[in-house]
């Protein structure tokens, strides 16, 4: 994706992406563990936990479409959700190894890794861009 209206396009799917799983954490959560097959996991004591993790899933759907609206003026969040995609990654996949039953939700954040691979690539091209510009 060369094109700036097309990395507006992909923040904004991007943003899409963490409000509709936001919102199933925090007002679905018991469906959201459901949909991941991981319904036998549920139980009532950890809704603060889901929520918590609801809440910052949802600040970071709104970094993405903050994003949307000038991708090259918010390198600093590009930089966080990189990072925050590819941890939430890991820590699943650390998660699974150590209890199979994840495995749904291994999968599902496998999501988070492309996202955090495609935000790479959008700083190392913007940076790339960057450094031809300043040589002219």
């Amino acid at each position: 994706m060369q094109n700036e209206t097309s990395w507006k396009r992909f923040y904004r799917f991007a943003a899409f992406f963490n409000f509709a799983a936001a919102f199933m954490l925090l007002f679905a959560t018991e469906a959201f563990f459901a949909l991941l097959q991981m319904q036998s996991l549920y139980v009532p004591e950890l809704l603060p936990w889901a929520h918590q993790f609801g809440v910052l899933v949802l600040v970071f759907g709104f970094g993405y479409w903050r994003i949307a609206g000038n991708p090259k003026d918010h390198k600093d969040i590009i930089w966080m959700g990189c990072i925050g995609k590819t941890l939430v990654f890991i820590a699943a996949w650390v998660d699974t190894l150590s209890f199979p039953a994840l495995m749904p939700f291994a999968i599902f954040v496998i999501a988070d890794l492309a996202f955090a691979v495609f935000y790479g690539l959008y700083l190392l091209n913007h940076a790339r861009y960057e450094g031809q510009r300043q040589l002219r």
